[in-house]
């Protein structure tokens, strides 16, 4: 995950739908980035996913883990 990415999508995609009255310039780049970097630290400080590789237990049991968003 890439919050400058993801910063630059929330702006584009902002200005153009014209009912939200977006107007371009650095008050929004910044919204747009502490948007961002907010929801970047949230689902890699809080997201659980599957792993890629699963590998069962040599004593038996069930297969579990966990990975993390990058």
């Amino acid at each position: 995950m890439n919050a400058t990415a993801l910063s630059a999508t929330m702006r584009a995609a902002m200005l153009a739908v014209p009912a939200i009255g977006a107007v371009d310039g650095p008050a929004l780049t910044a919204l747009c980035n502490a948007i961002a970097t907010t929801v970047v630290a949230h689902v890699t400080t809080f997201a659980v996913v599957t792993p890629t590789l699963m590998v069962a237990p040599t004593g038996g049991g069930p297969v579990t883990g966990t990975g993390t968003v990058s």
